[in-house]
């Protein structure tokens, strides 16, 4: 099922891991989702291409998001060109293509040369939290594709900041998601913890409908697969300070992957609304599989849930549509209807 952050096939990477690391995706674009680990080794090539290319064809047949159906013609087209292919070169070009076939544009292929420089963890900025008009609070929940220390420490940042300058006269709360572009969704989850009114925020569904449910603490954020990112806060969380207040959430079509999961967990939430543009539409978790070759396919495997278990779209759309530049004044102007005077 899918696990974020866990080992994957073959060696590496998660189920759903909700990115490539900031310096993969700065690289590609908007694309891949996994935390990432360091690469392991690159063996020394001993398969043929034509033996390469049915290695991929069976990872993407049996695992890829959209070859849950009947995927045997685009097999045999695949097996066919590859029983042609002379060098590894060619094989993965082959690979790359039918990788997008099978699991649309979060999937990408890594030839082994590039795994190194793909999973190299550029630094990531903590999120930032600070006293806005209006009595509001705002966390910038910034991209990061870190594990271990760092992640645990960008979760603590978020928590501590929120509780640091909230207090019983904030009048509500903003959560910019705007320039996002994913990383792994574990420690923003834990950032914007105090804001959630729920434990069990989200989830992922596969194309078999076998689901993992993400849980979400002011200490830690777990799937139900396993895997725990705990964050242990010192921050003493005043309920006075959080309840029911209104929560802005502000988002553009750069909100991406990871980010759209922190979307899906304020999905549904009575006391949210989000402003801003459609987000650009990489609701999907992604798994690594390791090539015999030291390549490796990630692999678009399953979707985003919400907290209530419902898929969610892609894009995501606002609930009050607004030019990325305007949504904070539109969140804020909507934020002061719903509060008391001061």
């Amino acid at each position: 099922m899918n696990n974020v952050a866990m080992q994957t096939r073959g060696g590496r990477s998660v189920r759903a891991s909700l990115s490539l690391t900031v310096a993969a995706a700065l690289a590609v674009g908007l694309s891949g989702c996994t935390a990432s680990p360091e690469p392991e080794p690159v063996p020394t090539p001993t398969v043929s291409p034509a033996a390469l290319v049915e290695e991929a064809a069976q990872v993407l047949e049996e695992h890829g998001l959209y070859s849950g159906g009947d995927w045997s013609a685009e097999r045999d087209v695949l097996l066919a060109a590859g029983a042609s292919a002379t060098t590894l070169e060619e094989a993965h070009d082959l690979i790359a293509a039918a990788a997008f076939d099978a699991g649309g544009r979060h999937a990408r292929f890594l030839p082994a040369d590039e795994r190194e420089a793909a999973y190299t963890e550029a630094p990531s900025a903590p999120p930032t939290v600070e006293a806005t008009q209006g009595r509001t609070v705002t966390i910038t929940v910034s991209a990061i594709g870190h594990e271990g220390p760092l992640a645990e420490e960008y979760a603590r940042t978020g928590v501590e900041g929120l509780s640091a300058l909230a207090d019983a006269n904030t009048c509500g709360f903003v959560v910019d998601l705007r320039g996002n572009w994913g990383g792994n969704a574990f420690p923003m989850l834990g950032a914007v913890s105090p804001l959630f009114d729920t434990s069990e925020v989200a989830g992922f569904v596969d194309r078999d409908g076998e689901r993992d449910a993400i849980t979400v603490s002011t200490e830690s954020a777990t799937s139900t697969d396993g895997y725990e990112l705990r964050f242990d806060s010192d921050a003493d969380i005043d309920a006075d300070a959080f309840g029911v207040k209104p929560i802005a959430v502000l988002q553009d079509f750069y909100t991406a992957s990871a980010a759209e999961m922190v979307l899906a967990g304020f999905s549904g939430q009575g006391n949210v609304r989000t402003f801003g543009e459609k987000s650009n539409g990489l609701a999907t978790g992604v798994e690594g599989f390791l090539l015999s070759d030291g390549s490796e396919i990630l692999l678009t495997t399953s979707r985003f849930t919400d907290r209530t278990g419902a898929v969610m779209p892609e894009p995501i759309q606002p609930d009050i549509s607004a030019l990325t530049g305007d949504a904070s004044a539109t969140a804020h102007d909507w934020l002061a209807e719903q509060c008391p005077a001061a």
